[in-house]
């Protein structure tokens, strides 16, 4: 799998909020003008801090070298729509009842470019390909694996991925679904990725705004 270590230049995001009309949703609009990455999320939505998640996504001591360089080259955010929001929302295998919204844009390294391919987007987050969950079966509480939607994204010259939309039990019985949206650009040398996890229920519930929301992701490439 692709490792997460890497990534790119942290940059102030801007979020300007407005209405898009009478009866329309109220959103904040969150961009990186530098990485021409974009996206909407509901104004209620609460912007959490991404330090700590992004040592676990990445195995680091957040006291380390080279956790510090990753804060000084990648950029990325997370909103989190509970009345308690927290970033430990996405990863925990507890019920996550509100949504919570991932972004990231990273650099990758040179071995990293030779390997990706679609199926490692696929499988950034969790398992998705047949092969990736034989091969964690074994050691791993996941269960209930369904895939929702896989689909190739070609948005723009430069630019290809994936958004695959899946569920899983993760141990306690309850299913969540985690909808997925990874890019690299042509040369391989930048990820970005928009992720939003909640369960089943929500998910099901709240489908059209998630789905603004997924789809509301743009990217710019130079490459």
């Amino acid at each position: 799998m692709l490792k997460r270590a890497t990534s790119l230049p942290a940059a102030a995001v801007a979020a300007l909020t407005l209405f898009a009309g009478c009866g329309a949703s109220e959103f904040t609009y969150v961009k990186n003008s530098g990485e021409q990455t974009y996206f909407k999320v509901p104004h209620e939505w609460h912007e959490v801090g991404t330090k700590s998640l992004d040592d676990a996504l990445t195995g680091l001591n957040s006291d380390s070298a080279a956790a510090g360089l990753r804060q000084r080259l990648w950029w990325s955010v997370a909103y989190d729509a509970s009345a308690d929001p927290s970033a430990e929302h996405l990863m925990t295998a507890g019920v996550t009842t509100e949504p919570i919204l991932y972004a990231r844009v990273a650099q990758t390294t040179e071995a990293q470019r030779d390997t990706i391919s679609l199926d490692i987007l696929r499988n950034f987050f969790l398992p998705v390909t047949e092969e990736a969950r034989d091969s964690v079966a074994q050691s791993t509480s996941l269960t209930g694996f369904e895939l929702l939607q896989d689909e190739v994204l070609t948005p723009e010259n430069g630019l290809h991925g994936v958004r695959v939309v899946y569920n899983y039990d993760l141990g306690l019985g309850v299913l969540h679904t985690f909808d997925q949206t990874a890019l690299v650009n042509n040369d391989g040398s930048k990820l970005y990725l928009l992720l939003i996890r909640c369960t089943t229920s929500c998910y099901a519930e709240r489908s059209g705004e998630l789905d603004t929301i997924a789809t509301s992701f743009t990217v710019r490439s130079d490459t």
